[in-house]
């Protein structure tokens, strides 16, 4: 999948306020991807029409209704993140390799089964518990020298209506990187006579945390045939990043390739927490021995979301009379705010195998055992326009109007399909899966691929899996925007590397 990240920025246009969002942080918090058990990883994600896995209370909470025992089940895994950045304005730029692994937890609960084959209602079962929905654990770095500066920024903001921002330009002023000449209105920078020169970048950025929900699911099984259930969705949303960005004048010769200017640095927090609340309803029709049919709508998730921010600069600068460094910081800004995500409908078909085997029991060849042996092969087909995300800001109607206008013309639909299957053999277990995802911005017609694979031993009381999920994602990021200055671009590669391990106890 190719885009332009402008999370670098986290701004939109010139605000005059770091808190303001873009249609990339509406992306970020509504582009969900369920964890789940090591079962539904290995076989695709795609369990919806399957159901009898703890998954499934985040997509389809119908499938609920097959269990007929009680069950507990814990998801511990390692996340990696291994991600080459290049910055494609360097003639000479190298691709840069960073990793990051976070250990974490894909699910946690317990479903109650209350199973009765004398009635109608063959089943009714309640579910409780935690599904992982996003990671944003990351790091990256990139570095090379291009022509432009970030200080083209903060003096296109300064020289804007929108004026001095306490978080950029208001700090660029403070430590001289923006000054007037001769008491005018007009804010000047090092960089005016020599808008082409080289300028050496390098900047860290280092992401952390997760959306993870917490599920509260019913179920009910009428007769084998319909089974019908629902969800209520609570997403506890984690999201931190820091960004430590430096520029040098590396040039040769006393007064290098600019003037006066020596070195600059610019560092940005933000941290953003919240919950949200949605209802998850779907259905599963048996419509015989072999197939299931499956279809699931998830309305809009509604979150209340605090932003908590900070930036710092440091300056340096020589001129007639010396060496000079400043430094200034930021007050602590806050910012609360809300967000509607789109409308989810889910369809599903599973197609199961049942096959088996003699085997003599114990040994004992005039005692003869079935042995399980087949298995499933299932599809999910997904659809949300992520062009419907709305922010809501109290208060800010003009800075809400430009942000939503922003995102239906950046952001649209998109289809997601999902493809897994299982295949056991007594206790034994092996499954395999593929995700298939279109690009959600408009006019971009690439697809990202998921492919995932794992095993498992069942037993009657207990059951452990393992799988293993592989992402490759490509992406133009942008360190800071600019309307008139030199464009920065950095080209990455993130291959997105995920072990999950599933213990799990039933009882009857």
């Amino acid at each position: 999948m190719k885009y332009t990240i402008a999370f670098a920025a986290l701004l939109f246009c010139f605000s005059g306020t770091m808190w303001a969002q873009n249609f990339s942080d509406a992306l970020r918090l509504s582009n969900f991807q369920v964890g789940g058990t090591a079962r539904s990883i290995g076989a695709g994600s795609a369990m919806g029409a399957m159901g009898s896995d703890f998954s499934v209370m985040s997509t389809n909470p119908a499938g609920l209704g097959w269990y007929r025992g009680s069950e507990f089940v814990i998801s511990p895994g390692v996340f990696n993140a291994s991600t080459t950045s290049r910055l494609l304005n360097d003639d000479d730029g190298t691709s840069i390799e960073e990793n990051r692994a976070n250990f974490n937890l894909n699910t946690f609960g317990v479903v109650f089964a209350n199973a009765n084959t004398n009635r109608d209602w063959r089943a009714t079962n309640f579910a409780i518990g935690v599904n992982r929905l996003a990671n944003f654990h990351q790091d990256f770095y990139f570095e090379g020298s291009s022509p432009g500066s970030i200080v083209n920024r903060f003096q296109e903001q300064a020289n804007s209506q929108a004026g001095f921002s306490d978080f950029e330009s208001g700090l660029a002023f403070d430590v001289g990187a923006l000054y007037q000449i001769g008491g005018d209105d007009f804010y000047s920078s090092d960089f005016d006579n020599t808008p082409n020169a080289d300028v050496f970048k390098r900047q860290d950025v280092f992401t952390s945390g997760a959306i993870n929900e917490f599920v509260l699911s019913f179920a009910g099984n009428y007769k084998e045939r319909l089974l019908i259930g629902g969800t209520v969705g609570v997403p506890i949303v984690r999201y931190e990043v820091d960004k430590e960005y430096r520029e040098e004048d590396r040039g040769m010769g006393e007064e290098g390739n600019i003037p006066f200017f020596n070195a600059l640095t610019y560092n940005e927090n933000l941290s953003t927490s919240g919950t949200g609340i949605n209802l998850k309803l779907g259905a599963i029709y048996r419509a015989n021995q072999m197939l299931r049919l499956g279809m699931a709508v998830h309305s809009p998730t509604f979150m209340r979301l605090d932003d908590v921010y900070t930036a710092s600069m440091g300056y340096s600068y020589t001129d007639q009379e010396g060496d000079f460094d400043f430094s200034s910081e930021s007050p602590d800004g806050s910012f609360e705010y809300r967000l509607q995500t789109p409308w989810r409908f889910i369809g599903s078909a599973g197609f199961i195998i049942n096959n088996g085997s003699l085997k003599p029991a114990d040994g004992n060849r005039e005692l003869m055992v079935r042995v399980p042996r087949g298995g499933f092969i299932s599809a999910e087909i997904e659809y949300l326009n992520y062009g419907e995300n709305q922010f809501r800001y109290d208060g800010f109607g003009d800075a809400e109007r430009e942000v939503n206008a922003a995102i239906a013309e950046e952001l649209t639909s998109a289809w997601n399909l999902r493809l897994g299957g299982e295949y056991a053999y007594d206790q034994f277990r092996v499954r395999a899966g593929y995700t298939l995802q279109q690009s959600p911005l408009q006019g971009d017609d690439t697809t990202n691929s998921i492919i995932s694979a794992g095993l498992g031993l069942h037993k009657k009381t207990f059951f452990l899996d393992m799988a293993y999920r592989r992402q490759m994602n490509e992406a133009l990021y942008t360190p800071y925007l600019t309307f008139d200055a030199p464009e920065q671009l950095v080209e990455q590669q993130a291959n997105l590397g995920q072990i999950v391990f599933t213990l799990g106890f039933r009882w009857f």
